[in-house]
């Protein structure tokens, strides 16, 4: 049997044993010495640590896209272990204003950054992106590809009576490539809209980031009254591997409203969330950096949708309501056919409460701050519920128990105009950026 000493000395014998280690103490024995932290810091070691101890299905905390003005020690959370002692990492090495959470990928989160005091203000001249690992305190700048925000609108447009709009889409790009403007457009428009992140370790060692713009040309016939809007997207993307940009790798002509604010990185594509008003959206493969339809639900009456993965598992919920607060919880087939319609339940006949009883005569779906559908690993789902009240519950929509979850306090973040906090899971990672 080797001693302390040779096991010490013997530099693969001692990575084969910290490697199957938990994350946390890992961190710790960074400090034992110079060789540990060395060795623990590499970014081999991080990638087979990541390899070895597979994500579990369920992450150990949902953190909310808050803007923080300045930041906390810590973003604020519902942790999804009401038991557990397990401290998240805090963010005390994040030194920027009015930070936001825009995706969480594999442990990694992307983040936004401004000095606009107007948050709502788009788009936003200040605004720029950060990836950072709060495991390892690491963090990195993402320096976007300039391209030149035209936004011009000339006297043509609104005119009184306004002038009707007739939006144009192709699902062909070569159709709006081949566009024969016999008139010059009264309004050009070029914006960035989204960024998104693509990382799984067990697929890839490297990340990619997409930069999304949204190319407009509006065009009035001058024999007319009617302009005619022609819509496109245009996507960079960025390779760790390579450390660069690739300019306009990927091009979108679409009929459909696409939310790419809301991406979801899920068996190796990221998807993307649509309008209440469209029954389709996209996807984009991120080996192949092919884009391709897929349907969505119609769920047109929704006034809360959340799109997430759980569990190996695309999800998609719809909540409704007034003096019922209605969910229904859609599965995408592993085809993607068809969603699948798995649970719908109204909340005022559950075994709980979810509006305070003491405040009457309000709007049930007013109270409902984020939702989120969790896969209890082997023992179906749960619906987590984020409501006013600084309170989190986890609904299993199996058996109907319900267990209130530890959630931070968020008196001084509440949301506006009907807007709701979106959960982004947590999981941890050595990985280094």
């Amino acid at each position: 049997m080797a001693s302390k000493q040779e096991v010490v000395n013997n530099e693969y014998l001692l990575e084969e044993i910290l490697v199957r280690l938990p994350t946390k103490p890992l961190l710790k024995f960074k400090l034992v010495s110079k060789q540990w932290l060395s060795l623990i810091s590499n970014p081999k070691f991080c990638l087979s640590h990541s390899l070895l101890h597979k994500p579990s299905l369920k992450p150990q905390a949902l953190l909310l896209d808050l803007v923080y003005p300045k930041l906390p020690s810590d973003f604020k959370f519902i942790h999804l272990n009401p038991n557990s002692t397990h401290q998240l990492p805090n963010f005390d090495f994040i030194d920027v204003p009015n930070v936001r959470i825009v995706q969480s990928c594999s442990g990694l989160l992307l983040c936004s950054t401004t000095t606009t005091i107007d948050h709502g203000r788009n788009p936003d001249p200040n605004l720029s992106y950060f990836i950072c690992n709060p495991i390892n305190k690491e963090f990195k700048n993402i320096s976007l590809p300039q391209r030149q925000r035209i936004s011009h609108a000339y006297k043509d447009v609104g005119n009184d009576p306004p002038t009707p709009i007739v939006t144009v889409t192709f699902t062909d790009l070569d159709q709006w490539n081949s566009l024969n403007l016999a008139f010059d457009p009264i309004v050009k428009s070029t914006m960035e809209i989204a960024v998104n992140l693509a990382f799984d370790p067990l697929i890839s060692p490297h990340y990619k980031i997409l930069s999304i713009w949204s190319d407009l040309l509006i065009i009035k016939d001058p024999q007319s009254t009617i302009s005619f809007a022609f819509p496109r997207y245009s996507i960079d993307i960025y390779s760790s591997e390579t450390d660069s940009w690739s300019l306009a790798k990927v091009m979108i002509a679409s009929e459909h409203a696409i939310r790419f604010e809301r991406a979801v990185y899920f068996n190796g594509a990221l998807h993307w969330d649509c309008a209440a008003c469209s029954d389709e959206t996209m996807y984009i493969d991120i080996i192949s950096e092919s884009v391709k339809i897929m349907p969505m639900p119609s769920e047109r009456n929704s006034k809360f949708r959340y799109f997430g993965e759980s569990g190996g598992h695309l999800h998609f919920v719809a909540a409704t309501g007034h003096i019922i607060l209605n969910f229904r919880v859609f599965e995408l087939q592993e085809d993607y056919s068809s969603w699948l319609l798995k649970y719908n339940l109204d909340l005022d006949v559950e075994p709980f409460a979810v509006v305070p009883t003491d405040i009457p005569n309000l709007i049930i779906s007013s109270y409902l701050m984020s939702c989120a559908v969790q896969s209890e690993e082997g023992n179906g789902d749960s619906l987590v519920l984020v409501v006013l009240g600084n309170k989190a519950i986890s609904y299993h929509l199996v058996d109907r128990t319900v267990k209130e979850l530890p959630c931070s306090n968020r008196d001084n973040y509440t949301h506006r105009g009907g807007n709701r906090f979106y959960p982004c899971p947590y999981f941890e990672t050595l990985y280094c950026i």
